[in-house]
């Protein structure tokens, strides 16, 4: 099984501007791969992903989960990443919708990248307040850096939302989703085009 090297390079960026160039340096030289960066148009084992994480969160000296919980959030909240924020907000003009949309999200991103293999993913509406996402087809650990997205995106919209990760069973890993208030807070401001565009 092979990753998009776009999501390396992603998770890259999130390293070096997060806990600096000389840590990820100090990584990868660990691994002792012969390259020190990751090429966005390339496809990588996924072996070496669970490498790249494990050893990332040693030298962190950070839980690998938490680790890609707070990749899901930077890829919301970094204006660096500011794209990715807004393929998911497209998918809705408040946090409901947000969730409903997660379904299309994979059909979404490929048409921005076409041979990006986002995981499939399941909404189930409990009841108007409590939804539970599943994913489905993916390496271990991908619901958490979905956990950090969906945590960041209800601030993004001025949700408030308890998130909770349920865990991994065969290749699909849950995660509940629990509405607390819809108008917590004054969410970030959108719009459906870009910055500079008419």
């Amino acid at each position: 099984m092979t990753i998009h090297g776009l999501i390396f390079w992603c998770f890259e960026g999130f390293l070096i501007f997060t806990y600096g160039a000389g840590r990820w340096r100090d990584i990868m030289r660990e691994l002792d791969l012969g390259y020190d960066s990751f090429e966005p148009l390339f496809r990588y084992d996924v072996d070496l992903a669970n490498a790249l994480v494990t050893e990332a969160a040693r030298q962190l000296d950070k839980p690998a989960d938490t680790l890609l919980e707070d990749f899901g959030t930077f890829l919301v909240t970094d204006e660096r990443v500011e794209r990715v924020r807004r393929l998911l907000r497209f998918g809705g003009v408040n946090y409901t919708d947000f969730l409903h949309s997660l379904e299309d999200l994979r059909g979404r991103a490929q048409l921005a990248v076409p041979d990006l293999d986002l995981p499939e993913i399941e909404v189930d509406e409990i009841t108007a307040e409590e939804f539970q996402i599943t994913c489905r087809n993916l390496s271990h650990g991908v619901g958490y850096i979905l956990l950090g997205v969906l945590r960041a995106l209800a601030d993004d919209y001025g949700a408030l939302a308890y998130l909770e990760h349920l865990g991994r069973q065969d290749q699909c890993e849950k995660i509940s989703v629990q509405l607390l208030e819809m108008r917590h807070g004054k969410g970030r401001a959108f719009h459906l085009a870009a910055e500079g565009m008419s």
